[in-house]
């Protein structure tokens, strides 16, 4: 009763509307009616439902108020639509193939559910990305390797710069031990690949030509007022390439679930045919 009377005050306040109705209209007045308009009328749930939840008492007045003048006026342009519509029977045939459009795709999205899972065992991504291999190029330039971010006054700076050449496990050893208290940056990934742009945007360098340079470097020293930027580059791979499989483990579990999704519509579509065709339920008529 009490969000009748705040729903009846808002009516009220809503200059120009009136919340009577006609008489030949068929209304549930146990259910708090708001208003009206032609045949089509709002009720008090509609509107409790419609509110956000954690609003104020003066919040929920004036969103329900702007709510109902919303629908008031949805309501008249349809009314207005419905009258001027030049074809009445197009209008009844799109919405028939939107609800059927719907249905299927309701009923296929359950079946998916029930049948596709997320996690794909990976000898099966594996075996997908070698019959596959010719889908998967590179659209960016990866390495693997290593990168420090070192102040110039660092007394280990010496040393970091003797270590990131070197490629054995004490120097790698030695600067994971030396990085936390002598750099304020440090990226090992001599066991992933990584976009050649993702690590240069941390570094003050320009690379006018990204092929000529992971050719021509495999190490990096650059500096500027406060820091030495060391880049150590094990391993590079170039646009074009054949993409690793650990780089795209990503794109291929989307791939390779893609892939079963549509076998398994594509075989119940088939299914249905067939098994219809069998029980002579489609009825082909010749002319």
């Amino acid at each position: 009763m009490k969000y009748y009377l705040a729903t009846l005050s808002i009516c009220l306040s809503l200059g120009g509307y009136s919340c009577k109705h006609k008489e030949t209209v068929s209304v549930d007045i146990n259910r708090q009616p708001v208003v009206t308009v032609n045949k089509q009328t709002l009720y008090a749930l509609d509107v409790s439902n419609a509110l956000p939840t954690g609003l104020s008492n003066t919040d929920s007045l004036a969103y329900s108020k702007a709510f109902i003048k919303s629908w008031i006026e949805d309501a008249l342009l349809y009314s207005k639509a419905e009258q001027n519509i030049l074809d009445p029977k197009e209008i009844d045939a799109l919405v028939d193939n939107y609800r059927k459009s719907l249905i299927i795709h309701s009923y296929q999205d359950r079946l998916l559910k029930e049948h596709i899972s997320e996690n794909v065992p990976n000898k099966e991504l594996v075996n997908f990305y070698e019959k596959n291999k010719e889908q998967f190029k590179l659209k960016d330039n990866i390495i693997k390797g290593l990168y420090l971010k070192v102040p110039k006054n660092s007394q280990e700076l010496n040393n970091f710069r003797k270590w990131y050449i070197r490629n054995n496990d004490d120097d790698i050893n030695n600067i994971e031990k030396k990085q936390l208290q002598h750099a304020v940056a440090y990226e090992f990934f001599y066991d992933k690949w990584v976009n050649l742009d993702i690590i240069m945007e941390n570094i003050p360098y320009t690379i006018t030509d990204e092929t000529q340079f992971l050719k021509s470097k495999k190490n990096l020293e650059v500096e500027d007022s406060s820091f030495i930027y060391l880049l150590k580059i094990k391993e590079f791979k170039l646009i074009g390439d054949q993409a690793p499989f650990e780089y795209e483990v990503n794109k291929l579990t989307e791939s390779y679930i893609k892939k079963r999704e549509s076998d398994l519509l594509h075989r119940i579509r088939e299914d249905l045919y067939n098994k219809a065709l069998s029980e002579k339920e489609i009825i082909f008529y010749n002319k």
